[in-house]
C-alpha cells in the first residue's frame, strides 16, 4: 500500500483539529475618527475576527457640523432615476452609517468580503446584552485626539444624523443615562467588598516571611 501523500495527511490533521472560534471584540466608538476606525475594523474582519461596535452615535467626523449636514443632504438626493426602489438606500441611524462606511472598505461582492461583513454588528449606545460581556476596547490610532489637530473642527455623527431624520436620539440618550446610573450604583455597592479584600490581603502579607513576599513582588502577584 502506498504511503499517503502530504495533502491527505494535512487534510486529516485539519479535520481532527478543533474549529477556531474567535472571541467577539467589543469596540467603544466614542471619540473615534470614522474613517480610521472603519479601516482598522475592516482589516480585522477580513482576518476572521468578530467585532461589535457600540456607542456609534459618538463617532466623530472631520469638519464643521453645517458642512457635514449639507454633504449628507446632497447624498440624500442621489437615487436611481428609472426605479428609486433599487437604491441607493439612505440610512439615518449612526450605526447604519458606520456599517456602510466599513462595507465600502471590504470586497463585499466576493464570498470572503460578504462573510467578513456579516461578522460586524453596530449599535447606538450600549445594549443590555453587551454591558456585562467583558471589557470594551478602543482603537488608539483611530481616536480623535490622535487623528485631528487640536484647532481643527469636528462633528459628532449623532448630531448630523439627528438633523437628517434620525428620530431615536433622545431614546438612546435616556437609555445611556439609565445604564450609567445603574453602573455607578453597582460600583459603589462593590466598593465595600473591594476594600475588605484589600485590607485582608494587606494583613495576610504582613504575616508572611520576607523572602516569600519578595518572590510575590517579583512575579507581580501583589
Amino acid at each position: 500500500m502506498a504511503p499517503p501523500v502530504r495533502a491527505i495527511v494535512d487534510r486529516r490533521i485539519r479535520n481532527g483539529a478543533s474549529k477556531h472560534r474567535p472571541e467577539i471584540i467589543v469596540v467603544d466608538m466614542k471619540d473615534h475618527a470614522i474613517g480610521r476606525a472603519a479601516a482598522v475594523i475592516a482589516k480585522q474582519l477580513l482576518l476572521g475576527k468578530k467585532v461589535t461596535a457600540v456607542r456609534c452615535e459618538k463617532i466623530t467626523v472631520q469638519g464643521k457640523e453645517i458642512r457635514n449636514v449639507i454633504k449628507y443632504h446632497h447624498f440624500l438626493r442621489k437615487r436611481k432615476l428609472s426605479n428609486p426602489k433599487m437604491g441607493p438606500f439612505h440610512h439615518r441611524s449612526p450605526s447604519e452609517v458606520f456599517l456602510r462606511t466599513v462595507r465600502s472598505m471590504l470586497p463585499r461582492y466576493t464570498k470572503r468580503g460578504a462573510s467578513a461583513l456579516r461578522r460586524l454588528v453596530a449599535y447606538e449606545g450600549v445594549p443590555a446584552n453587551i454591558v456585562h460581556k467583558g471589557q470594551r476596547v478602543v482603537i488608539p490610532r483611530a481616536q480623535r485626539h490622535y487623528c485631528y489637530k487640536s484647532e481643527r473642527a469636528y462633528t459628532v455623527l449623532g448630531n448630523v444624523c439627528r438633523k437628517v431624520g434620525w428620530k431615536y436620539a433622545e431614546v438612546v440618550e435616556k437609555a445611556e443615562q439609565a445604564r450609567i446610573a445603574k453602573s455607578t450604583r453597582r460600583h459603589e455597592k462593590n466598593g465595600k467588598v473591594r476594600e475588605a479584600w484589600r485590607v485582608a490581603r494587606k494583613e495576610a502579607v504582613s504575616k508572611m516571611a520576607k523572602k516569600d513576599v519578595a518572590v510575590l513582588h517579583k512575579f507581580g502577584a501583589i
